[in-house]
C-alpha cells in the first residue's frame, strides 16, 4: 500500500472539492466536545472543605420567582440542550455518510457535489444512525445490569446490616469488574469498527449488522496497513495540534474567530475521512480511476 499516495491524494481531493470541508464542518459540529482546543468542558466545583448549600426556597427568594417556574425553566433548558445535541448528532452522522459517498464518486471519476453527497447520506440515514448507536448498546447494558445488581446489594445491605454485608459488597465489586471486562472491550471494538461499517453501508449498500461484519472482514484482511494508517493519522493529528495550539487558543478566546476554528476542524475531519475512504477503495479492489482494477471480491489481497 502506497501510504504517501493515499495521503497526498486525500489532500488533493479535499482541496479541489472544497464543499467536502462543509460536510466536515457539519461532522465537527456533531462531534464537538464543547471545550474548544484542549477544553475539557467541565466546571470547577467547590472543594470538599467548603460549604455548599443549595436550597430551592432560598433561590426562590433571591430570584423572586416561584419554585415550580424555576424547575420548569431548568427542565426546558435541559430538554432543549438534549434536543439540539441529538439534532447535531443526526446531521453529523448523515454528513459523515455524505463525505464517504462524495469521495468515492470523485475517486471513481464521477461528478459529485454537496447536494448529491448529502442526498446519498440521507438515503442511508437510518442505517448510519443504527451503526452509530450500536457501539453505545454494550455500555447501556453495563449500566442497566450494574445498577440492577447494585439495587439488589442495597436491599441485602439493608436486611443484613453493615457487618454481615461485607461479603455481598465484595461480590458486587467483582460483579462490576466482570461486567466491565465483558462489555467495555465490545464497546471499544464496535467504536473502532464504526468507520469501516460506515463505508460498508455507504459503498456496498449493507444493513447495520452486515456493515459491521463486512467492516470486520476488511479490517482483518488489511490489519497491518490499517494499523499503519491509524498511526499516521495520530502523527498528523499530533503535528496539527502542536502547530495550531496557539492560533486555536486565540480563536477560542476571541469568539468572532469561532467560525474559522470550526472551518479548520471541518477541513481536518474531511481530510481524515477522505483518507480512510481511499484506503477502503484500495483494500476492496475499487482502486483509483487511473488504475487497472479487477472487479469482484476475489481480487482482494
Amino acid at each position: 500500500m502506497d501510504y504517501g499516495s493515499i495521503l497526498s491524494r486525500a489532500w488533493t481531493i479535499v482541496w479541489e472539492h472544497k464543499w467536502l470541508i462543509l460536510l466536515g464542518v457539519l461532522v465537527a459540529l456533531g462531534t464537538s466536545n464543547g471545550g474548544g482546543a484542549g477544553g475539557r468542558g467541565s466546571v470547577d466545583l467547590p472543594s470538599g472543605d467548603q460549604d455548599f448549600d443549595f436550597d430551592l426556597p432560598d433561590l426562590e427568594r433571591d430570584l423572586g420567582l416561584p419554585v415550580f417556574l424555576i424547575v420548569a425553566v431548568v427542565l426546558v433548558l435541559v430538554s432543549l440542550a438534549i434536543a439540539v445535541g441529538l439534532i447535531l448528532w443526526v446531521v453529523a452522522t448523515i454528513s459523515r455518510g455524505g463525505l464517504i459517498a462524495g469521495v468515492n464518486a470523485i475517486d471513481a471519476g464521477a461528478a459529485s457535489s454537496f447536494g448529491e453527497a448529502w442526498e446519498a447520506g440521507w438515503r442511508k440515514g437510518w442505517r448510519l444512525l443504527g451503526i452509530g448507536v450500536l457501539p453505545a448498546i454494550p455500555a447501556l447494558i453495563l449500566v442497566i445490569v450494574g445498577l440492577g445488581a447494585t439495587g439488589v446489594f442495597a436491599a441485602i445491605y439493608g436486611l443484613m446490616g453493615e457487618r454481615t454485608a461485607i461479603v455481598p459488597g465484595a461480590g458486587l465489586g467483582v460483579f462490576w469488574v466482570a461486567l466491565a471486562c465483558i462489555f467495555v472491550p465490545i464497546a471499544l471494538m464496535l467504536n473502532l469498527l464504526q468507520a469501516f461499517a460506515n463505508r460498508a453501508c455507504m459503498l456496498e449498500d449493507l444493513g447495520v449488522i452486515a456493515s459491521y461484519r463486512r467492516g470486520l472482514n476488511v479490517l482483518v484482511q488489511n490489519l497491518g496497513p490499517a494499523v499503519v494508517l491509524f498511526l499516521l493519522q495520530i502523527v498528523i493529528g499530533t503535528v496539527l495540534a502542536i502547530a495550531l495550539f496557539l492560533p486555536g487558543l486565540i480563536m477560542v478566546i476571541c469568539c468572532i474567530l469561532w467560525p474559522l476554528l470550526l472551518l479548520i476542524r471541518g477541513a481536518i475531519s474531511a481530510y481524515f475521512s477522505t483518507m480512510w475512504t481511499l484506503a477502503w477503495r484500495e483494500w476492496t479492489g475499487l482502486g483509483h480511476v487511473g488504475e487497472v482494477v479487477t472487479a469482484g471480491v476475489g481480487s482482494m489481497e
